[in-house]
């Protein structure tokens, strides 16, 4: 058990239910910006400018302060932060809240987008702390209901990000409107000519202090860099996220149009993935954000403005589609991962044009993180092929549902040259196994023999390719679901019914008893197109020459969709999608 005086902030004179909560939080040892910010913020006067970069302990740095001091109510906030974004305004109060022990202090976090008239109701309910981005405040000041006359901390946060963002003067208008008295402590990643005015016109004479990061506060990421042509970037991209173990990542692009367009590709090469940008409103923002979170997205393609203020635990990759401007810039992106002890992996995809804007981030990031961005090619087809085999190995063997009944009729050629006889109705490929498959065959044709057994030919070498040489058994995200989940699935990616107990059901609403005559496409038109159900249903009656009633189970998606069609329908659809390409694409979905 750790005493009060063995605590790693208890040098700060903080009382024991901050400490109490600084170690239900896993803190084990002040960031070097705490280390600068906490003496200065817990003494009884001075102002506070730091250089500092993102993901470096900033909010707990000035958080910890506030709920140390802030331990009584009042008429009017007390503690006002502001932010350049919204997602930064919630992600900086969720952290002070958490680290609160009593009903002091209350925070408020007032941004647009939101309910005006919430925020206002929760500002006349009392806080002491509001966070806030610079536009909202100014809308609650001109509409008397935000009372700043009893502020006494003012933090400016991301400053520099606030320049670039058109919000200075309205900073300047409400620094003018705090009181003389108050505390300022102003966190910038870069100090331009236009924040150090700032500085010097409401703050005076005051050392800039810069934080020094220690090597074990550096982010541990591997950089790497492509130099490629701009129409092969998306052909790279599908390759490092299919040949990577896990990924969970951000992609960074440099327009909202870019991210858009960016997410839209990758949804239609099946990956799970969205965009943000703040053109989408608070709602959808919020939206995108929990399904990141939860990982029913894996890839969140974001502009740097809107990433502002992520905190997503667990990142494996930071993309850069586009580069950015700037060295800082660029820490921030690919601080996001390789934190708590994991590494990660960036990659910046660098057009021709761009080698020497490359080499000169690389010399920078040598001085910065002591770590150069070194030169990768594309992962080569046998590598992504190798890590996508690998991955269905151990989703059969970690999740092997029972044997569903309808078998093939004879067990596939791998299997009998392993003398692995099929296994009897409803059971299990256990572990033991599948170990003998893999020591008898090899891993990479114990996953043909695996899946064969297990779900018949699930696989077909024609569904999906990064590139025409790319014929090889390589299942598309849809399928990677299936096979781990503990549903089984036939060769057309249809939950096989139990002919004699209906046990498992069609999931996509085709009769149990005609599971073999039906097939599952993918459309190439979504509810972003402006499509609708019926759409897709007239597309495909068209497309197959089938009645409306033989289209089945629409699925619509914001980018693509899927139907259910008779086999022959389908294949008409495809052929006929093949030859007028000014049509949607229509092609399997398995």
């Amino acid at each position: 058990m750790i005493t009060d005086s063995m605590h790693p902030f208890f040098a700060f004179g903080l009382s024991d239910a901050v400490l109490d909560a600084l170690t239900r939080k896993g803190f084990t040892a002040p960031s070097s910006i705490q280390n600068i910010a906490l003496p200065r913020l817990l003494a009884d006067q001075g102002h506070l400018v730091v250089k500092a970069r993102t993901g470096t302990g900033k909010t707990a740095a000035f958080g910890i302060p506030l709920v140390e001091r802030l331990t009584q109510g009042g008429h009017a906030p007390r503690a006002l932060i502001l932010t350049p974004t919204r997602e930064l305004a919630l992600q900086i109060s969720r952290e002070i809240a958490s680290l609160t022990t009593g009903p002091f202090p209350r925070i408020t976090a007032v941004y647009g987008g939101a309910s005006i008239r919430t925020q206002i109701l929760d500002l006349k309910r009392g806080t002491e702390i509001v966070v806030g981005t610079p536009g909202r405040i100014m809308d609650l000041l001109e509409r008397k209901v935000l009372d700043l006359s009893a502020i006494d901390w003012f933090i400016l946060d991301e400053a520099d990000e606030m320049l670039d963002m058109g919000f200075i003067e309205d900073v300047e208008t409400i620094l003018k409107a705090v009181k003389s008295e108050r505390r300022v402590a102003l966190f910038s990643a870069t100090m331009p000519d236009a924040i150090l005015r700032i500085v010097r016109d409401h703050i005076g004479d005051v050392e800039i202090l810069e934080d020094t990061v220690s090597e074990d506060e550096k982010p541990a990421v591997d950089q790497y860099y492509l130099v490629i042509k701009k129409e092969d970037r998306l052909e790279a991209l599908r390759r490092i996220i299919d040949g990577a173990d896990e990924f969970y990542g951000l992609i960074f692009c440099a327009t909202k149009a870019g991210t858009d367009e960016l997410a839209r590709r990758l949804v239609e090469g099946g990956y799970s993935a969205e965009a943000i940008h703040g053109d989408l409103s608070q709602e959808a923002r919020e939206r995108t954000l929990r399904r990141f979170r939860s990982k029913l997205t894996t890839i969140l393609v974001a502009t740097d403005v809107a990433a502002r203020g992520l905190d997503i635990e667990r990142l494996t990759h930071v993309i850069n589609w586009d580069l950015p401007h700037d060295k800082e810039t660029y820490v921030h992106r690919i601080g996001r991962t390789g934190r708590a002890g994991r590494r990660g992996q960036a990659v910046s995809l660098a057009l021709p044009a761009e080698r020497g804007s490359i080499r000169h981030l690389s010399r920078s990031m040598e001085h910065t993180l002591g770590s150069k961005i070194q030169w990768m090619k594309v992962p080569p087809v046998k590598t992504v092929m190798n890590a996508i085999k690998n991955r269905i190995l151990n989703s059969v063997i970690t999740v092997l549902p029972p044997i569903p009944q309808a078998l093939p009729d004879a067990p596939s050629e791998l299997a009998l040259e392993a003398e692995i006889p099929p296994a009897p109705l409803h059971t299990p490929l256990n572990t033991q196994v599948s170990r003998e498959l893999i020591e008898k065959l090899g891993p990479e044709r114990a996953v043909e023999a695996l899946i064969t057994l297990a779900y018949g030919e699930l696989l077909d070498p024609s569904r999906y390719s990064l590139v025409t040489e790319f014929q090889e058994i390589a299942p598309r995200e849809e399928v990677r679901g299936r096979v781990s989940s503990k549903h089984p699935v036939s060769r057309r990616g249809f939950d096989r019914p139990d002919r004699d107990t209906g046990r498992y059901a069609n999931r996509y609403g085709a009769d149990r008893g005609a599971a073999s005559g039906v097939s599952r496409v993918y459309v190439g038109i979504g509810r972003r197109h402006g499509a609708s159900a019926k759409d897709v249903a007239n597309l495909l009656m068209k497309a197959g020459s089938v009645p409306g009633h033989l289209v089945d189970a629409i699925e619509m998606k914001d980018y693509c969709a899927f139907a259910t069609l008779p086999e022959d329908a389908a294949r008409r659809a495809c052929a006929f999608s093949r030859k007028t390409p000014e049509n949607p694409m229509i092609k399997p979905a398995f």
